[in-house]
Order: C-alpha cells, then sequence, then structure tokens
C-alpha cells in the first residue's frame, strides 16, 4: 500500500491529457460496470458489451470531455457541427509526486490537428491558509502549479486572467474515506458476462463512517495507466458507509494475465466532481454529446466578468492512495 505526500497534477494521465489527434478522433468512456448495492448509476458488464456495440455512440469529440483516454477503438467519423470557440479549463490538484498543469485552450482543431492554447495568461492559485502563488507558463498554454501539498479540508481558488477573459474555479479536498488494503484476482473464462479469459481485479478497503463520500479507482497494468472504455469506476458511500468492502470487483476494459503488475489508485471527490463524471458518462450513453454540452455538462469554472468567452472544463482537488499486487 502506498501513499503520496506531495501535490501533482498527472501529465501524461491527466483527466483532459491526451493528444490533439486523438482529443478529435474518438469520444469513448467506460463505466462501473458492476452492480452492488454501493455503486449507483452503474451498468453491468453485459450492458457495457452491448453499449460497445452501438457504434453509434463512437463520435469524433473535439472538448475536454476525452477524459482518462489516450486512443480508442471502433471509431466512425462524423462531420464537426459548427460552433463558435470555447475556453477549456483543465487541471486538478492531488498529492502525487509529479508535475502539475493548468492547461488551457480553445475548442476545435486547427489544420494539423493540433489545438490552439491560451498563452499569456496570468493563474493565481490561492488557499484558505493564505497561501498565494502564480502559476509559472512552461509551454504555449500549459501553467505549472507551485509546489503545494493537498490538504484534506483545504479549498483552493484557481483565478486566471487572460485575453479572452476572466476566471475562477474553486475546489475542495475531500477525505479519502476508503482506503485500498490490498488486490485481489479471480481467473473468469471467457463469457457472455467476461469479454476475454483473464484474472479480474477486486479492491478491498475500510470505508470510514459517515455518509457523503465519494471516489475514483484508476488502474495500471505493468505501469501503464488503463483508460479504456471500461476502464472507468465510480463509487459513492450510501449504502456502505462505516463497513469494510470487500472483493468489490473493479470494471476493466481487459483483463490482467499471469504475471502482469496491478496498480490502482484510488482519487476522494467532491460530490461536484462525482455528478460532472456522471454527467459526462449520461451524454455519452444517450449518444448526445452535441445536443447541448455547454449546458448539459456540469463546470465549475465561472466567468468573472460579462465580455468573457464560454469556457467548459474542470478544475479539481483529490487526495491519492495507491495499492500494487503483482498478479499469481
Amino acid at each position: 500500500m502506498g501513499s503520496f505526500d506531495v501535490q501533482c497534477d498527472q501529465s501524461k494521465e491527466s483527466v483532459f491529457d491526451l493528444h490533439a489527434s486523438e482529443r478529435k478522433q474518438c469520444f469513448t468512456i467506460g463505466t462501473c460496470a458492476y452492480v452492488r448495492v454501493w455503486y449507483r448509476n452503474t451498468i453491468s458488464n453485459l450492458e457495457l458489451q452491448i453499449l460497445k456495440s452501438m457504434k453509434s455512440f463512437y463520435i469524433i469529440a473535439f472538448l475536454f470531455f476525452l477524459l482518462f483516454l489516450s486512443s480508442c477503438e471502433d471509431v466512425i467519423e462524423v462531420d464537426m457541427p459548427a460552433g463558435k470557440q470555447t475556453l477549456v479549463v483543465e487541471g486538478w490538484l492531488t498529492n502525487k509526486p509529479e508535475p502539475q498543469l493548468v492547461k488551457l485552450y480553445f475548442t476545435g482543431a486547427t489544420s494539423d490537428d493540433s489545438f490552439k492554447m491560451l498563452s499569456g495568461a496570468t493563474l493565481t492559485l490561492s488557499d484558505n491558509a493564505g497561501n498565494n502563488e502564480i502559476l509559472s507558463e512552461t509551454s504555449p498554454g500549459k501553467y505549472q502549479m507551485p509546489r503545494r501539498r493537498a490538504v484534506v479540508g483545504r479549498i483552493y481558488t484557481l483565478k486566471i486572467e487572460s485575453a479572452v477573459g476572466n476566471y475562477k474555479a474553486v475546489a475542495k479536498v475531500k477525505r479519502l474515506s476508503m482506503p485500498l488494503d490490498s488486490l485481489t484476482f479471480k481467473y473468469k473464462e471467457k463469457s457472455a458476462i467476461f469479454a476475454e479469459s483473464g484474472y479480474y481485479p477486486s479492491s478491498n478497503g475500510q470505508e470510514y463512517k459517515g455518509t457523503g463520500d465519494f471516489c475514483q479507482i484508476r488502474l495500471y497494468k505493468n505501469g501503464k495507466y488503463l483508460n479504456q472504455t471500461g476502464d472507468f469506476n465510480l463509487f459513492d458511500d450510501k449504502f456502505v458507509d462505516g463497513n469494510y468492502i470487500a472483493d468489490t470487483q473493479l470494471s476493466v476494459e481487459k483483463p490482467f494475465q499471469k504475471n502482469d503488475m496491478a496498480k490502482a489508485e484510488i482519487w476522494s471527490l467532491t460530490e461536484d466532481a462525482y455528478l460532472f463524471w456522471i454527467d459526462i458518462r449520461t451524454q455519452l450513453q444517450n449518444g448526445q454529446i452535441f445536443a447541448s454540452p455547454l449546458s448539459n455538462t456540469r463546470t465549475n469554472v465561472v466567468k468573472e466578468n460579462a465580455t468573457a468567452m464560454d469556457v467548459v472544463g474542470y478544475f479539481g482537488a483529490s487526495l491519492v492512495q495507491y495499492v500494487e499486487k503483482k498478479v499469481d
């Protein structure tokens, strides 16, 4: 079991971080795939396979919603609907010991499949303990946060002053309500429920007493972040408050195999961050991502002046803890 002592935002595995061509080419996301009493708003593995076969839901997207993905399969290309340019803000403050960035860019890929970054902005990160620091722009549109630890209960405010407007986002660090103590694996043969034969992971941990906790589990295989359609796990404690949660089967796109090294990170979430992911998942399941993405998708970034460009995205804060295990 491990924990982190220094704040950061994952760079390669940022909730929004992927290449521009991938942002343009794919828009798929996984979901909680196991029906247990403490998984609200989930779908079963069988339903997940049905959803995967509904290729009309696999559409080109250019917005920040391309969360946790670095590639996708069975993509159907469609024409991008015309729309006005929108600013995208993405960043997540954690206690992971890695460089941490806030990224600012505009929707709509350019001719070379890149995205126009917003450079020259002034970003300030402050908290309710009196700390206040200006972020440094390390490359166009990428602003590095200061070396600050994400502290439970602390409230962080990100302010953005730019040529297209001024913005603010507020994020609170919630407690990590169910630290993981171990991973276990069960071998399953290929079936209507399990797409492939292999070892499927389960998590174990004590959920702390006190309702209103939300979390996410992210999986790694041999050091590679698993960010495909079926690798997405969201939980809340509505029905399991204060219980030891044993043998909770996790959703994976592809199972582990013998001798694989597995790692599971658990991230604390606020209810708003949890609902943000639910919003994204719901739009994907309904095939309505282009219906009204700005109004239907939650964001905690707000405009500070009336003439500011419309904005989407999310600035969050989480505590992260992990466990590792070799499949044997």
